[in-house]
C-alpha cells in the first residue's frame, strides 16, 4: 500500500480532475474501472505515472476516490472489498434517475449511506461541490479552488486534506460527516444555477473571507 499513490475508482471528468491534480502534486495514480479499456483511454489522457487495474484487483493507494455516477455507487460498495481499510474519498453527487433533484432524503446524505454500505472503510466527502473541468485545470481565473471537506474521522480527513493542499485547493473544512448533506445540496444548487446563469458548468463555489 502507499501514501503515495492515489486510486480512483471510474474513469469519467471526475476521476480524470482528480487525476490529474495528483499527477501534477507529485503522486501516481491507480485507475480502478470494470471497463479497462475505458482505463486505459483515461491513462493515455493522463500520461504520466498512472497504471490502470480492475475492480477486485488490489487496491495499491491509502486514499481510493470514489468517482463513479450516484446510479453505480450501490452496486460497488457492497461488491468491491478493496475499499476495506481504506480512507474513501467520496466525490459523488447522489442525483436521482431523471437529474430533477436529490436521491436522498434531507435526513440524510449520499456519504453517509455510502459509510454505512462500507463501514470498514474511513469515509470523507470531498470533490463535489467543485466542477471536474475547474479541478483538471487546478483554478479559477487564477485563484486557488475552493474545496469543501466533511469527516467524522479525524485522521481520515487530515490525510485527504494534506492531498488536497499539495494539490493546490483551499480546504474549507465544514465539519462531520452529516455536513455532506448541506454540501450536495449546495452541489445541486451550484448545477442547477449553470442554465440560470448560462456558465456552461464552468463557474466555482468560493467562501470569501
Amino acid at each position: 500500500m502507499s501514501s503515495d499513490t492515489i486510486s480512483i475508482v471510474g474513469a469519467g471528468n471526475v476521476a480524470k480532475g482528480i487525476a490529474t491534480r495528483a499527477l501534477a502534486s507529485g503522486y501516481g495514480v491507480q485507475i480502478l474501472v470494470r471497463n479497462e479499456e475505458q482505463g486505459k483511454t483515461l491513462a493515455g489522457e493522463l500520461g504520466g505515472n498512472v497504471t490502470v487495474a480492475g475492480i477486485g484487483d488490489q487496491v495499491t493507494g491509502d486514499i481510493v476516490a470514489l468517482a463513479v455516477p450516484w446510479s453505480a455507487v450501490t452496486d460497488l460498495a457492497t461488491a468491491f472489498g478493496g475499499f476495506a481499510g481504506k480512507t474513501v474519498v467520496d466525490a459523488t453527487n447522489p442525483l436521482n434517475a431523471d437529474f430533477t433533484g436529490l436521491a436522498v432524503s434531507p435526513d440524510t446524505s449520499g456519504a453517509e449511506e455510502i459509510a454505512k454500505l462500507i463501514p470498514q472503510a474511513k469515509v470523507v466527502k470531498a470533490f463535489n461541490t467543485v466542477f471536474a473541468s475547474n479541478v483538471v485545470a487546478g483554478e479559477k481565473n487564477g485563484d486557488a479552488l475552493d474545496l469543501l471537506v466533511a469527516a467524522d474521522d479525524a485522521d481520515a480527513k487530515a490525510a485527504v486534506v494534506a492531498f488536497a493542499e499539495k494539490a493546490g485547493f483551499r480546504v474549507i473544512d465544514t465539519g462531520a460527516l452529516s455536513q455532506s448533506r448541506t454540501m450536495e445540496a449546495l452541489a445541486w444548487l451550484h448545477m442547477q444555477l449553470q442554465f440560470t446563469r448560462g456558465t456552461n458548468f464552468a463557474s466555482a463555489i468560493t467562501i470569501v473571507d
